[in-house]
């Protein structure tokens, strides 16, 4: 029910919010056409509101404080990615305020993995690691419907792991995030015609951590999310810390898509679409396959490891 209603909400309010933000100027230009058109930014606006209206009301019938906290995070991390489309936040800000967001989570946590207590350990690396995770879906966008398509790949890993671990919290908070995903990228997909913004993708990290931290399958979250750690090691690795507006475009000739000519041309890095884009030009949707082909492959294995645990 919660699912349902949250697609519902994001399907009707997306073309609305649309609307209002290329009315209001609020627009972005998509580097990865050779006309670089105009598209709405911060539509993800719509997600964000259809996650806290769903997991309100199932905080209403079911009383679950994790849903309660869950809701919470999400509307600090909303609201940062809405400040930052206005004031752009530097990149130590952002980690600063995350952070400290997640620290929330930390009287709702039990400090085990596997069974093996952690203590003081836990409960510090608790935060770093919900603001890794946000940082991580934001990371991996810059294509149309590639941060969308993957958080909701991502999405539907979790709520099968939540619902192999009889994790009711889990399965609600990322099933109504699965659904509210797949309603944007109706619009987000190739030819996109609504960008999501910092609020629509910082959210994802944001909804699906405290998701695997409430029930308990830190393990298996850690394998859906390697395909994201991999493309911020890359970035990171290559290129430093860097706000996306200085880094180098992919160049586009005839449709096709290529890496920038070298790896010291300034604002240059790697990232996990550019490992594909390496070997040989693709189009923006053929990259984009093969980045939500790998996501879908680590949740296959997240899955299998429940499977074998039992």
């Amino acid at each position: 029910m919660f699912a349902v209603l949250s697609f519902i909400i994001t399907f009707l309010l997306t073309p609305i919010f649309a609307k209002k933000f290329e009315e209001r100027g609020i627009v972005g230009i998509d580097l990865h056409k050779e006309n670089e058109r105009k598209v709405p930014e911060m539509v993800g606006l719509s997600v964000f509101v259809a996650f806290l209206l769903s997991t309100a009301l199932a905080y209403v019938l079911h009383r679950k404080p994790e849903i309660l906290i869950a809701l919470l995070l999400v509307s600090l991390v909303g609201i940062l990615g809405i400040v930052d489309r206005f004031r752009t936040l530097t990149p130590l800000q952002k980690v600063a305020f995350l952070t400290l967001i997640g620290f929330l989570l930390v009287p709702f946590s039990t400090p085990a993995i596997g069974g093996y207590e952690l203590g003081v350990i836990y409960f510090i690396a608790l935060p770093l690691f919900f603001m890794a995770a946000c940082n991580f879906t934001n990371m991996l966008a810059g294509f149309n419907g590639l941060e969308i398509g993957t958080g909701a790949i991502a999405s539907f890993g979790v709520a099968v792991v939540a619902y192999l671990n009889k994790a009711e919290v889990s399965f609600i908070i990322s099933s109504v995030m699965l659904t509210s995903l797949l309603a944007f990228l109706y619009f987000n997909k190739y030819p996109a015609r609504v960008f999501p913004g910092d609020v629509g993708t910082l959210t994802i990290g944001a909804a699906l951590f405290p998701a695997i931290v409430f029930g308990k399958f830190e393990l298996s979250g850690a394998i859906i999310f390697m395909p994201y750690a991999f493309d911020a090691a890359l970035k990171f690795f290559s290129a430093g810390v860097m706000t996306r507006e200085s880094q180098a475009p992919t160049k586009i000739k005839d449709g096709k898509l290529y890496i920038p000519h070298s790896d010291r041309e300034e604002g240059a890095n790697l990232s996990l679409p550019r490992l594909f884009l390496r070997k040989r030009a693709m189009t923006e949707s053929e990259v984009v396959r093969r980045v939500w082909a790998v996501e879908a492959m680590f949740c296959a294995i997240a899955v299998g490891v429940e499977l074998i645990r039992g």
